[in-house]
């Protein structure tokens, strides 16, 4: 069966902390179209190594496809390490207030109330997530992944059907057109036969350039190895979509270009009204079914 592109899921995972408190981390992947597979990520600095291990899962199980994959915390305390002095920038500051005593006779000492006041006199390192921590979100990820997953087929269920339909109406205004040729090949035949009829025997030029005249309109009106190829292009298409595999999108629009292209012939080389319409009705369908298989995977 088929599979679309188009999935999202979303999921709330609790990261347990050093001191007994929780952390709660928004993760949501969003699958949409693309003729690739791209990825827009949008998560901590400080996950950098989960960023590029997930977008390895998710282009091995997702295939092709633009992710949109964020994670969010409004606690950054989960990426916090201790707090260290920053000693040279203390040190400077004492220097200059030293200085500034110094050269205008003031007063008073540097105290440890004033020191936290100073700007970047201390300094909170950045951790890497440990081993616990990121197992729990990978673990999340993975289970966001075959959820996106299950979205995507159930759209791959709907898309099925539809394309399903329009390949019976495709298959049918073909019919209409075959028969319809058939009739006007042996329409054609007829008023060839009459008119060489009509061709006196002394003038045996003349009804050879008829004769060859009459069969050259007859060999560009026939559209039967075009209907051929078409219904053969047809049969090869409904078989790939029950094909074994995911991946069936490029495959399935290639098909249809091929489809396109013997019914663009049939109605360039044969101008009866009923073909015409009935070539229009298949132009529209299969339009219809390619705009649906842009979706699939």
């Amino acid at each position: 069966m088929l599979r679309s592109m188009t999935g999202f899921a979303s999921k709330i995972s609790t990261i347990p902390l050093e001191d007994g408190s929780k952390i709660s981390m928004a993760i949501t992947i969003k699958s949409l179209n693309s003729r690739f597979f791209e990825t827009t990520c949008k998560l901590p600095a400080q996950m950098g190594s989960i960023e590029a291990s997930a977008i390895k899962l998710m282009k091995r199980e997702l295939l092709r496809g633009h992710i949109y994959f964020t994670i969010y915390t409004n606690n950054s305390n989960l990426f916090k390490g201790s707090v260290e002095p920053s000693m040279a920038v203390i040190g400077g500051y004492i220097d200059a207030i030293k200085k500034t005593q110094e050269t205008f006779a003031i007063q008073g000492a540097l105290s440890l109330d004033n020191l936290l006041l100073l700007p970047h006199a201390f300094s909170i390192e950045d951790k890497e997530l440990d081993a616990d921590k990121r197992a729990i979100i990978e673990q999340t990820i993975g289970e966001l992944v075959e959820l996106v997953i299950q979205e995507q087929e159930k759209e791959g269920a709907a898309l099925y059907a539809d394309i399903k339909i329009r390949i019976t109406n495709a298959r049918t205004s073909m019919q209409l057109i075959e028969e319809a040729s058939k009739t006007l090949i042996l329409a054609q035949k007829e008023k060839v036969k009459v008119a060489l009829d009509q061709v006196i025997a002394d003038e045996n030029k003349l009804a050879e350039l008829q004769r060859n005249a009459a069969y050259m309109t007859l060999e560009k009106m026939d559209i039967n190895e075009e209907i051929v190829r078409f219904k053969s292009h047809l049969v090869n298409f409904e078989q790939q979509l029950t094909m074994a595999g995911v991946e069936k999108g490029k495959r399935l629009d290639f098909t249809l270009q091929e489809l396109a292209r013997e019914i663009n012939t049939i109605a360039a080389k044969c101008s009866d009204a009923t073909i015409g319409a009935a070539a229009i009705d298949i132009k529209v369908e299969l339009e219809k079914a390619r705009e649906q298989v842009q979706n699939v995977v």
